[in-house]
């Protein structure tokens, strides 16, 4: 009986380990070991060095270096002896230096910037103390001739060891094992040198079975100098001289802190390519290298030249050589602070970095870089003359590991913060490439049509081939909106209809009456829940609103009249009303393992990392390694929904790293995770709008909004320019922010910006008035109602229809200043148009500019 029991007993307990077993099968399955993203990343090749010859050079063309390398258009020269290089245009002789050629007569730097003059890198590190310090290649490794040349297919590598490798002995171990000493070293010599080895050692009285050096010889730097020689005659390393002090210490010594870096330079065509192979870095001793600064110096100007650097501050901005402004420099990260940063870093409200690239415009030539490699961990740092040397220059900075601050309290109450490196360096190839641009094409013009003309000749942008009769008008439609709810007392989110898909069809009869119909709509909170939706893994839109039937029926209506329905989505910003999310497991962390997220106080700092008092618009971070179950889920959904396209919130324009120390995910991963995702979404529907769409989304992308429409006014810079726009015009269709939601509205002024820009009109409108989500996480969109803004709407639109629809489909091929307020923009169709900002006419190119106004003038005209 009571084995019956027992057996009763056991029946549910075995079930609820079964069930508890297949639990966390699911759960490693799903989760741990899920690796798909793996197929997304890219290996780097390394091309092995030969033994470094200069070719013959038959017309030198640069005093003091040998040639390395030469195409039909340049010719790459090396001094290896301070191991700069220089770059000889055949086409008009032209000379730009990787240091200043003229340093040496600076008379504002002091010793240490004149050693920064001399570098091509800058390595900043921790050292053992965990202290931020600085080496220099000139000073630690060029100085002391620690450095190897090589020689590759069109290009030369410098391996620089950077660090005091200096001791007493030389490499001679003061102390060294018997065997050893034989192995090494006596046993690779003749018996003379043996003999002289031999005697110089005696046996130690302290350590047992070990050699040490005689007094005498310690003493005497003429001997020390003649052991040397044998030792390296022998064939005696560096390497064998810390493994030999190590064994006698007992493990007690310190390795000296040293980085081994290589710095390759290749002629490709009309370009110079510049890499670091960071897979090929070597540290040793207890330094970690956290970033490096590349060629801070190439191409700087002096005091005595006429010109300016191109930054890619929001829409683009000019900083103007010897500009007197020697408060700050320009410093800003390409593509905005990665995501697992921004609770360590204090990051303002400003435009990002949107394009990997910059630029130096000299009296004669001009200088265009692109970072082709590790963009997503560089910065873009420029200054002026007078600041710290006499030079005006602008280069990038590469992150080669991240680091947080940890919060840490004593028993006294005291606390500090103390920064917790990343183990591992990423594996990447930080790569740089400068072209050379010729004096017609030496303008930040010339520098916006030869990267468009790159970009098409990649593939990543194609012009449109056909021109338009009409410009598109932008439409935001909102949708579903999350709001407090209750039920019998028990509050609840549940969705409310600012607009339903029938009320939308109103809107656009609306906008059709004015001879407003070529539109792209993107409806806003359109399923899993509204605005802020569940994860996109799987699509349903939302019965509110009017369910699938009367979306597809809206979508009819657009395609009736030439327009387009987007729907909004967001993929990597998932908010807390996401239910099918599991936040701890699927977002991406901290390096110290906490989650990424926005609303959450990190328990790594203790701070709130932010919300704005609804919890569905705090969001965590997800992780890139389940990216692309989410994004293969959501196209197989999307696909049975008969809409024009799909509106990317965030997956053009977020690159967020994953830090987890079993599976790290480092920035440049996850942008190339992203990329294969938009090429998945891409496939799945042919238009794709994206937001505020870095350039590594422009490939994907039929139109964008959120295009920068200005730039951030860092004290340092001097003009603003639309250098984003004049690279995608005519191949993307494009609009800036909602005119109605502008901080200042100047219908003037929106009107003159969005003509200059070329930037097509938007709207976020609503059926219902704003005040109905007052109390709710969509309270930004103050001013929404439709009927407020149909009259303003359809005014702006035909004003700047009637200039920019004679645009469409053609390039910007100049924009220029040509007195303050008065721009002129170029297309290739033979269009000029002129924009005054200022209060008082104008006359350029004899027409008469109105005040606050625009003229035009076409071909023939």
């Amino acid at each position: 009986m009571k084995n019956r029991k027992g057996k009763i007993y056991l029946i549910p307990i075995l079930a609820v380990l079964v069930a508890m077993s297949g639990y966390m099968a699911y759960i490693c399955i799903h989760y741990f070991f899920y690796d798909e993203y793996k197929e997304c990343l890219a290996d780097y090749a390394y091309e092995e060095g030969k033994e470094f010859k200069p070719l013959e050079d038959r017309n030198p063309s640069v005093d003091g270096m040998v040639l390395v390398a030469e195409t039909e258009f340049l010719k790459l020269y090396t001094d290896t002896e301070t191991t700069e290089i220089a770059v000889y245009d055949k086409r008009n002789g032209e000379i730009v230096y990787s240091n200043p050629p003229d340093r040496e007569e600076d008379q504002i730097a002091s010793q240490r910037n004149k050693t920064a003059l001399n570098s091509q890198l800058v390595v900043t590190y921790y050292d053992s103390t965990m202290t931020r310090a600085t080496m220099y290649n000139y000073d630690y490794s060029v100085e002391r001739g620690q450095f190897e040349i090589e020689s590759l297919e069109n290009g030369i590598r410098y391996i620089y060891l950077l660090g005091n490798m200096e001791s007493p002995t030389g490499i001679v171990p003061p102390y060294i094992s018997e065997e050893r000493l034989e192995e090494k070293v006596l046993s690779k010599l003749s018996d003379s040198d043996a003999r002289t080895v031999r005697s110089s050692y005696r046996k130690s009285e302290t350590l047992e079975g070990f050699m040490e050096l005689t007094p005498g010889t310690k003493s005497s730097k003429v001997g020390l100098q003649k052991l040397n020689k044998l030792f390296e005659q022998a064939g005696y390393t560096r390497d064998d001289f810390y493994y030999d002090a190590e064994t006698a210490s007992a493990g007690d010594f310190q390795e000296p802190t040293t980085f081994t870096i290589p710095l390759e330079y290749r002629l490709i065509g009309d370009k110079l390519q510049v890499s670091i192979p960071a897979g090929r870095i070597k540290e040793t001793g207890k330094g970690k290298i956290e970033r490096i600064d590349l060629l801070c110096f190439f191409g700087a100007a002096g005091t005595n030249e006429k010109g300016y650097i191109l930054v890619p501050n929001g829409s683009g901005s000019l900083i103007y050589f010897n500009n007197g402004k020697k408060t700050e420099r320009y410093m800003q990260y390409v593509y905005g602070v990665d995501e697992t940063a921004q609770s360590y870093t204090v990051v303002e409200d400003t435009v990002n970095a949107m394009m990997p690239v910059f630029g130096i415009k000299r009296e004669n030539s001009a200088i265009f870089a692109e970072i082709t490699g590790g963009d997503t961990m560089a910065a873009i740092v420029a200054d002026v003359s007078g600041n710290i040397n006499s030079y005006n220059y602008v280069y990038p900075s590469f992150l080669l590991r991240g680091s947080e601050k940890v919060s840490v309290f004593g028993v006294t109450g005291v606390s500090a913060d103390l920064p917790t490196l990343e183990k591992d360096i990423y594996d990447i190839n930080y790569t740089v490439t400068y072209a050379f641009l010729e004096r017609e094409n030496a303008s930040y013009s010339g520098m916006a049509n030869y990267y468009r003309n790159e970009l098409v000749n990649r593939g990543v942008l194609r012009k449109k081939d056909e021109k338009q009769d009409s410009i598109p008008f932008y439409l935001d439609i909102v949708g579903g909106v999350k709001l407090q709810k209750s039920f019998l007392g028990v509050p609840y989110m549940g969705v409310y209809p600012m607009t339903t898909f029938e009320e939308a069809g109103i809107i656009i009869d609306e906008l059709a009456e004015r001879d407003i119909t070529n539109l792209r709509v993107n409806y806003l909170g359109w399923f899993n829940g509204g605005y802020y939706h569940d994860v996109p893994g799987r699509v349903k839109v939302e019965k509110i609103l009017g369910g699938k039937r009367e979306l597809e029926k809206l979508n009819r209506k657009l395609a009736g009249m030439g327009s387009k329905l987007f729907g909004d989505v967001a993929f990597q910003k998932v908010s807390f009303e996401a239910d099918n999310y599991n936040w701890r497991l699927e977002s991406s962390q901290y390096y110290v393992g906490f989650v990424v997220s926005l609303g959450r106080v990190n328990p790594a700092t203790l701070r709130q990392t932010g919300g704005l008092g609804y919890p569905e618009t705090n969001y965590n971070i997800a992780s890139p390694k389940f990216l692309v179950r989410h994004v293969e889920k959501f196209r197989s959904g999307i696909e049975e929904v008969n809409i024009s396209g799909i509106s990317l919130r965030d997956l053009g324009s977020t690159v967020a790293s994953d830090k987890r120390r079993r599976n790290p995910i480092n920035r440049q991963e996850a942008k190339q995770i992203v990329m294969e995702q938009l090429r998945k979404l891409s496939g799945a529907k042919e238009n794709i709008m994206i937001r505020a769409a870095n350039s590594y989304a422009w490939a994907y992308a039929t139109d964008i909004e959120d295009v920068p429409s200005n730039h951030n006014g860092f004290f340092i810079v001097d003009e603003e320019i639309p250098f984003y726009q004049m690279v995608i015009h005519g191949c993307i269709d494009y609009a800036g922010s909602a005119i109605n939601l502008s901080d200042s509205y100047d219908k003037q002024d929106i009107i003159l910006r969005l003509i200059e820009f070329g930037l097509y009109p938007r709207f976020t409108l609503s059926y219902k008035n704003s005040s109905e989500i007052k109390y709710s996480g969509l309270n930004s969109l103050y001013s929404t109602f439709y009927k407020t803004w149909l009259e303003d709407a359809a005014d702006i639109y035909h004003r700047v229809n009637e200039i920019l629809k004679r645009t469409t489909g053609s390039h910007i091929i100049e924009h220029k200043v040509l007195e303050q307020g008065v721009k002129r923009i170029t297309y290739d169709n033979g269009v000029a148009i002129y924009v005054n900002t200022n209060n008082e006419d104008a006359i350029a190119d004899n027409m008469t500019v109105p005040a606050r106004g625009y003229a035009i003038k076409e071909v023939g005209g």
